[in-house]
């Protein structure tokens, strides 16, 4: 798997910023698109340690930050 035009890699949630403005492009331009976290920017898995919380929250997250909503 690599990045293209629809497809994003953050290595870590703390890079959840830079990650919401590249899914809100993706989504305006293409309608439609994947958000990594745990990628490094050459497609290979680093890892992530996530557990239900952390997922909610990220969930959460970008819901309150792209509009309209994500179905």
């Amino acid at each position: 798997m690599q990045e293209n035009e629809t497809v994003e890699f953050k290595k870590s949630l703390s890079q959840l910023k830079a990650g919401l403005v590249s899914i809100a492009a993706i989504l305006n331009k293409h309608g439609a698109g994947e958000l990594w976290f745990g990628m490094s920017n050459d497609g290979k898995a680093v890892g992530l340690e996530a557990n239900e919380k952390t997922l909610r929250d990220l969930s959460q997250s970008i819901a309150a930050h792209i509009e309209p909503r994500i179905p």
